[in-house]
């Protein structure tokens, strides 16, 4: 079995908030860091010490315990572990267990990854950082790695799967019709190599 990572663990307990009607506003700013792959905001906003690290990029080793904006963003979620561990406790705190009645845990951790993987795949290949919407990152992903009009429009379905997550009460149809176009998006990310793991 595949060991979970703590992101998708963190970001899919509060995907799960989300879905759940449950007010969000004390976790706001670190939830959209997060969630946007802003590591750098993320620790500064939660504040826990970086663990130590050693990277190795280009034939040069950094064991900076500091978070940088030019960090990649594998660096910047590695270098976010602690800092996601004490905001999961901060959640669980206020909302404890939540047992969703239409979708399994599975589907919260994996559009985690889902989301994450789009953008990591898109920060990485630019020189600049900065937010975009996921439709936007969905784009400028398809014309990067050349993906067919169809694995767009697939991909541009998980996404509104997660935007039915996120705003639960903007699903006209059924969990399971999304979640199988969801399971399609995300079977895509798997085959063009653009996971997390």
């Amino acid at each position: 079995m595949q060991q979970k990572l703590i992101v998708q663990v963190v970001i899919g307990y509060m995907y799960k908030v989300l879905k759940n009607n449950l007010d969000t506003s004390d976790f706001k700013n670190e939830f959209a860091a997060i969630r946007h792959g802003d590591y750098f905001d993320f620790i500064k906003l939660i504040g826990k010490k970086i663990d130590f690290i050693v990277v190795y990029n280009s034939g040069l080793i950094d064991n900076d315990v500091n978070i940088k904006k030019d960090d990649i963003d594998y660096v910047g979620l590695i270098k976010s572990g602690e800092s996601l561990i004490e905001f999961y406790k901060k959640c669980y705190l206020k909302f404890g267990e939540i047992n969703d009645s239409d979708l399994p845990d599975l589907y919260f951790e994996k559009a985690t990854k889902f989301e994450l993987g789009l953008r990591m795949s898109l920060n990485n290949k630019k020189l600049k950082k900065e937010r975009k919407t996921l439709e936007n990152v969905i784009n400028e992903i398809s014309t990067l790695k050349r993906l067919t009009d169809l694995e767009t429009k697939k991909l541009h379905k998980g996404r509104k799967f997660l935007n039915f997550i996120k705003r639960p009460q903007k699903l006209k149809s059924d969990w399971k019709t999304v979640s199988s176009d969801f399971d399609n998006a995300y079977s895509i990310l798997i085959d063009r190599g653009l996971t997390i793991e």
